[in-house]
């Protein structure tokens, strides 16, 4: 994290105004910025050099929409031109160019494939190898207050955009690109108060140690947030997933869901979890009892919460044809039934 090393303090005084410097606690790996003769301040380095290592795999991404062309950024991922960005930056996309920094040359790309309920998207750019790329962060080091940094493609010259990780575990809600309406509930999301702005949304969200925490996301007017990022707990084994085969499958109760918070259950007076809003007839929740209105609390011994949300549990602890066992409330009452997952992939609905 950044330590304040010195406090720039503006006094007015007679005759005109003076810098005096305030020396505080002193910090490691600092570097000397002169101000003029006889003031300094330390600036630590970090986020200097973590923007510096990202910046050569930080690509922008030029989509043909109507009426104009948009532009975001993504993110390098493997050396043969996987690239990682949001559903936000290719949503809609009737073409896609990507630009590579010290790489002359526009390139045609294409989507590999996305995932809604994560917000991730995975395209390529093909005939590239030996490009640089950037790894993902532990997920389990993420911690509230800690330094983040956001780079922008070379459309947006590398902008570098500091600020601290708000709050985690946030569930944000943004327009649904599939379908051009309504809205899409994402989980477990990364509050920041780093400025995202559409040029930089797509690209990623880094430590100071040059490592991939999340992918940023443009503010959402109803957050009242600078920014957010999807979480690299979240969005990983997607990735991984796209990769390696092409395509997002995952666990599923064939049924959609709201999650229900604490502060939002204490208002109600549902359990904390997640809610049914839809239940497929045919699916494994229906098969097993399950109906629209109650609410998940527990998969096996794992209970819901922020940090364990129904949609994003599926996809890190359970696997497609699992033999599971649901706890839920309907009524006030807690109940248990067994049933067995199915694979499919994310709807956007």
């Amino acid at each position: 994290m950044l330590v304040a090393a010195g406090l720039l303090v503006t006094a007015l005084v007679a005759g005109g105004v003076t810098l005096a410097v305030l020396q505080t606690q002193s910090r490691t790996n600092t570097q000397q910025v002169n101000l003029r003769s006889g003031v300094t301040i330390a600036e630590d380095s970090a986020i200097v050099q973590a923007s510096a290592r990202a910046r050569p795999a930080v690509v922008s991404v030029v989509t043909q929409q109507q009426p104009s062309a948009a532009r975001g950024s993504g993110y390098l991922a493997t050396t043969d031109g996987y690239i990682v960005t949001n559903i936000d930056v290719i949503a809609g996309a009737g073409g896609m160019t990507v630009l590579v920094p010290g790489d002359a040359s526009a390139h045609d790309a294409r989507l590999v494939d996305y995932d809604c309920q994560t917000g991730v998207a995975v395209i390529k750019i093909d005939k590239v190898s030996g490009l640089p790329t950037l790894a993902f962060a532990d997920p389990t080091a993420l911690v509230q207050g800690q330094v983040v940094v956001a780079v922008g493609g070379p459309f947006e010259g590398g902008a570098v955009t500091p600020g601290y990780v708000s709050a985690i575990h946030r569930v944000v809600s943004i327009a649904n690109p599939s379908v051009g309406q309504g809205v899409l509930e994402l989980s477990d999301t990364i509050q920041t108060s780093a400025q995202i702005n559409a040029g930089t949304a797509g690209g990623p969200l880094l430590n100071v140690g040059g490592q991939v925490i999340g992918i940023a996301m443009q503010s959402q007017p109803s957050t009242g947030t600078n920014g957010f990022g999807l979480n690299v707990a979240d969005i990983q084994d997607d990735v991984q997933q796209i990769v390696q085969t092409g395509q997002v499958v995952v666990s599923s109760l064939g049924t959609t869901s709201t999650d229900v918070s604490p502060e939002m259950a204490s208002l109600s007076g549902l359990a904390v979890g997640s809610q049914l809003v839809n239940v497929d007839t045919s699916g494994p929740a229906s098969l097993a009892g399950l109906q629209p209105g109650d609410v998940i609390t527990q998969l096996d011994d794992v209970k819901l919460d922020a940090a364990h949300p129904l949609r994003l549990l599926l996809r890190s602890q359970f696997q497609p044809n699992q033999r599971v066992t649901v706890t839920y409330s309907r009524a006030g009452v807690s109940t248990q039934t067994q049933l067995t997952l199915t694979g499919q992939h994310p709807t956007c609905t």
